[in-house]
C-alpha cells in the first residue's frame, strides 16, 4: 500500500495542487493530508467557510475523478464550527476510521495548550500540566464568531486531558496507522523556534506531548503521523524516529515549498521525503 502524507497546508492552494499532481503522475490512490488544512487570517470563520465550499470541495471532486481517496482531520487552526460545511462532501478521520488492505487509519486532533489565541482544539497534556497563560476563546457560529473564554482555568478543568483521551483509544499494534496533530515530546520532532532574517532559528524549545510519547511507547501502533510544528525538521534535520517498534513521522511544512512523505507499506515501511 502506497500513500502520500502531508500536514499543515493551511489552505495553500499551490501545495494542494502539488500533492495532487504528484499523486496522479505516480498513480498514488491515497492522500493523507493530516490536519491544519484550512487557511488562516482575519475574518477566520468566513475565510474558512469560503475555502471549504469553494476550493476544497472542488479539490475533493478532482481527487474522486482520479480515483484518489483523501484522508484528513481538523487541526488547532481549523475552526471546528466549519466541520458542518466540510461534512457535506468529506469525512474526518478522527470521527470515522478508514481501512485499506487490512490497515486501519485513525486520528486524534487535540494539541497541548499553547501561547496563541484559538483554544478550541487545546487540552492539558495531563492533570497538573502547566499551561501557558494566554487568554482568548473558541470558535462559534457565524453570528457570534470567536467567543472569549472568561475563565481559562475552569475551561481546561472541565475538559479531559490528552492523557485521558488516549487511554480510551484501542488499536491493533501491527495494523494501525495513527495520526495525531501534536508530535511526541523529546524525539526531535517537536522543536520550535523564532526564525531570524538570516534563516537561522533561536529561542529553541521542545513543545511536544509527553502523554503522546508514553502512549506510543506503550501501545505501539505500526505508524504514527504527526505535524503541528512546521519548522522542526529545518532545525533538527529529523523527520522520522522510532519509539520502540513504532515509526513516527513529522515532515513539517516550509513556507515557500511543498513537503510531503511518500510511504510504501509492504513487508516493511519505506518512506521518502519529497520537496517540490
Amino acid at each position: 500500500m502506497k500513500f502520500i502524507y502531508a500536514t499543515d497546508i493551511h489552505g495553500n492552494e499551490q501545495k494542494y495542487n502539488d500533492i495532487l499532481s504528484f499523486a496522479i503522475e505516480n498513480k498514488i490512490k491515497l492522500i493523507h493530508l493530516g490536519s491544519d488544512i484550512l487557511p488562516k487570517g482575519s475574518c477566520l470563520l468566513e475565510i474558512q467557510k469560503r475555502f471549504i465550499n469553494g476550493f476544497l470541495k472542488s479539490y475533493f471532486e478532482k481527487c474522486k475523478e482520479n480515483e484518489i481517496k483523501v484522508l484528513c482531520f481538523f487541526g488547532n487552526d481549523d475552526a471546528y464550527t466549519r466541520k458542518k460545511y466540510f461534512k457535506k462532501f468529506g469525512s474526518l478521520l478522527d470521527e470515522v476510521i478508514y481501512t485499506e488492505e487490512d490497515y486501519v487509519f485513525k486520528a486524534y486532533p487535540y494539541v497541548c495548550d499553547y501561547p496563541f489565541p484559538l483554544k478550541t482544539a487545546c487540552k492539558l497534556d495531563f492533570k497538573g500540566w502547566e499551561r501557558p497563560h494566554v487568554e482568548y476563546g473558541v470558535d462559534s457560529d457565524d453570528k457570534l464568531g470567536i467567543i472569549r473564554i472568561q475563565d481559562l482555568d475552569r475551561y481546561f478543568y472541565e475538559k479531559t486531558t490528552i492523557e485521558e483521551d488516549l487511554k480510551k483509544i484501542k488499536i491493533i499494534p501491527n495494523k494501525t496507522i495513527f495520526a495525531c496533530h501534536m508530535p511526541p515530546y523529546s524525539v526531535d520532532l517537536d522543536v520550535c523556534g523564532r526564525r531570524n532574517l538570516n534563516g537561522t532559528y533561536d529561542q529553541l524549545r521542545r513543545v511536544g506531548s509527553r502523554s503522546i510519547y508514553e502512549w506510543i511507547k506503550k501501545e505501539q501502533p505500526l505508524l504514527t503521523l504527526c505535524g503541528h510544528i512546521h519548522e522542526s525538521y529545518d532545525i533538527t534535520n529529523c523527520w522520522k524516529v522510532k519509539i520502540g517498534k513504532t515509526l513516527v513521522i513529522q515532515p513539517g511544512q516550509p513556507l515557500f515549498e511543498t513537503r510531503f512523505i511518500l510511504i510504501d507499506i509492504q513487508e516493511k515501511i519505506v518512506c521518502e521525503l519529497i520537496t517540490v
